[in-house]
């Protein structure tokens, strides 16, 4: 996750903007239980702090191909 959410912020400073500027997470997870909302929890508050986007958690049974575990889309709005 939190390469992931690094990932973002490279994306975004490319086009000027930061984390600060994201305004929804969605975050698919394969097989999704509850043990793994600590982690992703964890990896948002380094990310944003006290103030994170607005979060949506998908569990799901797979995604792209076996080795890819969760995906995460970031919508940030330019002021």
């Amino acid at each position: 996750m939190k390469q992931a959410f690094h990932n973002i912020g490279v994306a975004l400073a490319a086009h000027g903007l930061d984390l600060s500027h994201v305004v929804q997470l969605r975050t698919y997870v394969v097989d999704h239980d509850v043990s793994k909302l600590g982690p992703i929890a964890a990896a948002v508050q380094e990310s944003w702090g006290d103030e994170p986007p607005t979060q949506t958690l998908i569990g799901v049974a797979s995604l792209a191909t076996p080795d890819v575990l969760f995906e995460v889309e970031a919508l940030a709005a330019r002021p």
